[in-house]
């Protein structure tokens, strides 16, 4: 090979070296570029999906149905488009690369685009939207994706402690530290200590009339804790259902506490009145950050757990029609 070749072979080899290294190379900022379905005199708001609550971090002027956000992610997250300061969220993956949303009438992300990650949430999100996710199927193909982390984290409320555990342990170890399998184990670790056969947790609230009541003060009786908020579309569906439940069992030493995670305690008191529920209620300040928030691992509103004359729980679901069987053996 005469040095002419050998000159023209390094260059192309440096070219290929150079152009691999420019493709491996990760962005250290994201652009997010939208598409609405109109025009609108509002602004478009940006938010966080972090610690189970959504966070405004920006907000743009739409212009000719088009925004732009531009920014840093120290960690790549679920985040929301939201249009005012009250309007209905859309979910997508943002991570530091250059991503494309596109929104449709029902303000529903209809394409995403721009990361492997984003495509792939979107793609999970739509099978998760219709019931039709598989966790342990997904985890078989990739354990190492954050997009799958947030789903496990997301869907946690589906699955019993025995199975949730065999879920956690199919997650690859790089993902250790990442948000949503912390806040993960943190619910693992918390519904290992409130199990069938334990004593269930003080609650601590506030009655209809102000005053401070405890779960301990219906110690006697067996209890079904109701975890609900007013706002919640599946807990009022649910609430006609309990008052059949408590009507027939009312008088056989049986009572409901609802205990509730409102903001606003002037909607609280209006749901208790309008769904006409005649049992102990309580409710308890901080939302999503109030302490039986983590001390029972509450993923999802309503969510039913049965406890016996003693205060020892029996068994936990988020249908209360599923703990009947349980409440009818302790009152036989």
């Amino acid at each position: 090979m005469n040095n002419k070749h050998k000159i023209l072979l390094v260059s192309i080899l440096g070219s290929i070296f150079s152009c691999n290294n420019t493709m491996k190379q990760e962005s250290d900022s994201f652009t997010l570029n939208g598409k609405l379905p109109t025009n609108v005199n509002e602004k478009v708001y940006l938010l966080e999906y972090k610690n189970r609550e959504y966070t405004v971090v920006d907000s743009v002027e739409a212009k000719n149905q088009t925004f732009t956000f531009k920014g840093k992610l120290q960690e790549p997250l679920v985040h929301a488009i939201r249009l005012g300061n009250s309007g209905k969220r859309a979910n997508f993956f943002l991570e530091n690369a250059d991503i494309s949303i596109t929104l449709n009438d029902n303000w529903q992300i209809s394409e995403a685009f721009g990361s492997e990650d984003t495509e792939l949430f979107k793609k999970y999100d739509d099978l998760n939207a219709t019931k039709r996710i598989n966790l342990d199927s997904l985890l078989q193909k990739d354990n190492s994706s954050p997009v799958i982390a947030y789903f496990l984290a997301r869907n946690a409320y589906l699955y019993d402690y025995e199975s949730l555990i065999l879920l956690r342990k199919k997650i690859n170890q790089n993902l250790s530290r990442n948000t949503y399998i912390e806040e993960l184990d943190g619910a693992i670790a918390q519904l290992e200590k409130i199990q069938p056969g334990q004593v269930a947790p003080e609650i601590v609230m506030e009655d209809l009339e102000g005053n401070t009541i405890c779960l301990s003060d219906l110690r006697g009786k067996v209890i079904l804790i109701d975890f609900w908020a007013s706002w919640c579309p599946d807990c009022r569906k649910e609430n006609p259902e309990l008052v059949k439940l408590y009507n027939q069992y009312k008088d056989k030493n049986f009572t409901i506490l609802g205990v509730s995670f409102d903001r606003k305690k002037d909607h609280w008191k209006t749901a208790i009145a309008t769904d006409g529920l005649t049992w102990t209620h309580g409710f308890v300040e901080g939302a999503w950050k109030a302490e039986p928030i983590k001390t029972y691992a509450i993923r999802w509103l309503p969510t039913a757990m049965l406890i016996d004359e003693n205060g020892i729980i029996v068994a936990r679901n988020i249908d209360h029609k599923k703990l009947i069987p349980n409440l009818e053996n302790l009152l036989k």
